[in-house]
């Protein structure tokens, strides 16, 4: 099929007036740069996570990113040649020396991480990779989107009826629904909430919620077990690929729900926030029919 890509940037842009293309680039494409050097050798000091350490030089075309505090994600050079993308670790800037053009780091993978998961992070990571840097804050909420537009399009064409749920709803008219699709087919309904693997550890899967919303009655951050009927996990950060999804009940693993999901320790009610999420057609299966 032949597209025609001036019409294609016109109906992207049309919203917000004349683009320049380089403008769109900018905001949906992070920056990648290369690592300068890299101390695989792990610290631990109080109040922070296990890290090693790197550099990276600092050019006019990165400069306005790097400050203390700044952080990103390590990406392997055979995603920048056309392969795969995946975390490898995660960078966070510590100090920028401008006069010597070098920004020093901390690789880590998650305040409050085992110092075995650097440890394996680092046998993948090396001096050939890049860090990624989200230049204006749209990555995450990109890839929630498209998450969500290709779980829809599936569904879709599996003869499901989808209805996305409002983000926030006026009181007047209803509360909150805490989950994201009703999924319709056969006379039936399913509460469909869409989440990720944890970025940590991508053997598992991140079930958390906000605790903060209005009216929420939460005890934690974790996901209730009854408000939604389905958990549908984006395998993105373990593959690569955006459409693959693993599929699980929403009830507790017991006698009676053996294909249930394992509680939190101290509120049954509540969903562990970082299950395992192998598909293992026991728990977690690759096709929504197989949980309905």
């Amino acid at each position: 099929m032949v597209t025609d890509y001036k019409d294609l940037f016109r109906r992207l842009t049309m919203r917000y007036g004349p683009l320049e293309p380089e403008a769109l680039e900018q905001v949906l494409s992070p920056v990648l740069i290369p690592i300068r050097t890299l101390d695989k050798t792990i610290v631990k000091q109080p109040n922070k996570p296990y890290t090693a350490s790197f550099t990276i030089d600092v050019t006019p075309h990165n400069i306005g990113l790097l400050h203390r505090g700044r952080t990103g994600k390590f990406v392997p050079h055979s995603y920048v040649a056309g392969g795969i993308w995946n975390e490898l670790a995660k960078g966070r800037i510590v100090h920028v020396h401008a006069k010597a053009n070098i920004a020093c780091g901390e690789v880590y993978v998650g305040v409050g991480s085992k110092k075995a998961l650097l440890e394996e992070a680092l046998k993948n990571l090396t001096d050939n990779d890049y860090l990624e840097m989200d230049r204006y804050g749209i990555a995450a909420k990109l890839l929630s989107g498209l998450t969500e537009y290709y779980l829809a399009k599936t569904a879709r064409s599996q003869g499901y009826d989808v209805i996305r749920m409002p983000e926030d709803t006026a009181r007047h008219v209803g509360g909150y629904s805490y989950y994201d699709f009703q999924f319709h087919k056969g006379g039936q309904m399913r509460r469909v909430e869409v989440k990720s693997l944890w970025g940590t550890d991508t053997k598992k899967a991140r079930l958390i919620h906000g605790k903060s919303r209005e009216g929420s009655n939460y005890k934690t951050s974790s996901c209730k077990f009854d408000t939604q009927d389905i958990f549908a996990v984006n395998l993105f950060l373990r593959t690569g690929n955006i459409q693959e999804f693993a599929f699980a009940r929403s009830v507790p693993k017991s006698v009676q729900n053996p294909h249930g999901l394992p509680t939190a320790r101290k509120h049954t009610e509540y969903v562990n926030q970082n299950p395992p999420c192998l598909i293992d057609n026991e728990t977690w299966f690759k096709d929504i029919k197989d949980v309905w």
